[in-house]
C-alpha cells in the first residue's frame, strides 16, 4: 500500500513540474514581448519566480520520495 502511494505521490510531483514548466516557459515568451518596469512585466516575474520556487520545492520532495522508495525495494 505505501508502494503504492509513494509512486503515485512522486508520479503527481512529476506531472505538477511539467505543467509549471509550461507556464515558467511561457512567462519567459511574454517577458521577452513586454515592456519592461510595467505592472504586467513586473507580475510575469512574480509568477515565474513562484514557478521556479514551486518546481525546486517539488524536485525536493521527489528526491525524498525516490530515496524512501529505494530503502522500502531494499528492505523488502
Amino acid at each position: 500500500m505505501r508502494k503504492r502511494r509513494d509512486h503515485a505521490a512522486y508520479m503527481v510531483a512529476h506531472d505538477m513540474v511539467n505543467h509549471l514548466a509550461a507556464i515558467i516557459g511561457n512567462c519567459e515568451l511574454l517577458i521577452e514581448k513586454t515592456e519592461r518596469g510595467t505592472e504586467y512585466a513586473r507580475r510575469l516575474f512574480v509568477i515565474r519566480d513562484i514557478a521556479q520556487t514551486a518546481v525546486k520545492e517539488l524536485a525536493e520532495h521527489q528526491r525524498q520520495l525516490q530515496a524512501e522508495m529505494r530503502m522500502n525495494r531494499k528492505a523488502g
